[in-house]
């Protein structure tokens, strides 16, 4: 069990550095949000060769948070924290479906309003501005990964079973993202890839730990 668990946190560490690189790719991702004052940038970021792989790595890098934050709730499950891990596993699931919800508007719809935009149809630009229910079903996939991400670090916290900050720089990571600059967010994202490995690296001596000791016992009674 312990290596499986050890693999799905290292999946989630994996994901950080693929969103970091990710970034890489375009110059600002920020400008996708002022695609009403900004509308020639928008449109032409949107209809880039990079910009295509950049939004579909978001889709890799979502699938592959899920199968670390269903391992830590494993993890976390046999602590006195199983409560607390449970409620944050649900609220991050949410985040990681509306995040998926996020990239499929980003591969999809974006690209396709910025080559109608380019075409001379500048009235498109009204469906892809941060206003109405946009803006609110943005808001909600960052309030609820934020949320969901305190919750579980409340709960490796309290569990004494990994690293106990690791959680807390998972948060900071996520939370730094909306910042402005290509350089920051790389560096955000290697935070919070970096904490999960943090933790995968906790599992891994925990269960090292436990074997010595499982081993030592063994030699006593033969012994």
């Amino acid at each position: 069990m312990e290596n499986r668990i050890i693999i799905c946190l290292g999946t989630i560490g994996l994901a950080g550095f693929v969103f970091a690189f990710g970034d890489l790719l375009i110059p600002q991702e920020n400008v996708i949000l002022e695609a009403a004052s900004r509308p020639e940038e928008f449109s032409r970021l949107v209809t880039s060769p990079e910009y295509s792989i950049w939004a579909l790595r978001g889709f890799v890098g979502v699938t592959m948070e899920m199968i670390g934050t269903i391992g830590l709730y494993l993890y976390l499950q046999n602590t006195k924290a199983e409560r607390l891990a449970f409620y944050g596993l649900l609220l991050t699931l949410v985040h990681q479906l509306l995040g998926i919800g996020v990239f499929s508007i980003a591969y999809f719809l974006f690209p396709a309003a910025g080559e109608l935009f380019l075409m001379g149809q500048t009235g498109v630009i009204k469906y892809v501005t941060m206003g109405g229910a946009l803006q609110n079903f943005m808001g909600l996939s960052l309030m609820s990964t934020l949320l969901g991400l305190a919750v579980m670090a409340l709960a490796v916290w309290k569990s004494r079973a990994l690293p106990k900050w690791s959680g807390w720089l998972a948060f900071l990571g996520f939370a730094m993202i909306p910042l402005p600059g290509v350089a920051l967010q790389f560096f955000t994202n290697l935070l919070w890839g970096a904490a999960y490995f943090w933790m995968a690296y906790g599992v891994y001596k925990n269960h090292t730990h436990l074997s010595d000791s499982e081993t030592s016992v063994a030699k006593q009674l033969v012994a």
